[in-house]
């Protein structure tokens, strides 16, 4: 997640990935629009989630692209912009791809839900509350909802850190194949 190294992402990634129009109240209670990107197999998920986001009245900040941050997951973060895909490494492991990456991933209210691991919290204004409006935590609708798809939560993972505003889904491995050569060229192996 952090110190991630955005790439140029390949075409024939590119052509799986979409741009989905959602609405969502913000927290003033005002109904937003914005647009996510995500991998077309995952697709469906994203459109029920925004739904029931929508249906709950969960508070979303924004929901912009990537790009509309010239592809700074921190600077996305600090504008505690809800995102999806992002060509990138994973943050602790520069030889491979994130879920991000794929379009297999979103990150919700990263103001409310920050990356946690010891005195380090990303992005560095965000706090944990789970009696703040936006936050998730176990037991959530939104969290249980996501895990019925199919998708890990970042607030689950048992490594010296947490990840709240995480979710990611297994790209299936026969999609996966399809790009390997070319991302294998991309990360120079």
């Amino acid at each position: 997640m952090k110190s991630s190294q955005s790439l140029l992402a390949p075409q024939i990634l590119l052509d799986d990935i979409i741009s989905l129009n959602v609405d969502f109240f913000d927290f003033f209670g005002e109904k937003q629009s914005g647009v996510i990107e995500v991998h077309n197999s995952i697709q469906n998920d994203i459109q029920e989630l925004f739904r029931l986001i929508f249906k709950l009245q969960f508070p979303i900040h924004s929901v912009k692209p990537i790009s509309e941050y010239n592809f700074s997951d921190d600077d996305s973060m600090n504008a505690n912009n809800t995102s999806a895909f992002n060509f990138r490494t994973v943050a602790m492991d520069p030889t491979r791809i994130s879920h991000h990456g794929y379009g297999v991933a979103i990150d919700i209210n990263p103001m409310q839900n920050p990356y946690i691991k010891g005195n380090t919290v990303l992005p560095s204004r965000g706090v944990y509350n789970v009696n703040q409006l936006g936050t998730l935590y176990d037991n959530h609708p939104i969290v249980i909802f996501m895990k019925e798809r199919g998708f890990v939560w970042g607030g689950d993972w048992e490594k010296p850190y947490v990840d709240y505003q995480h979710f990611e889904k297994s790209l299936p491995e026969d999609i996966k194949e399809k790009y390997q050569k070319v991302i294998n060229t991309v990360l120079n192996k």
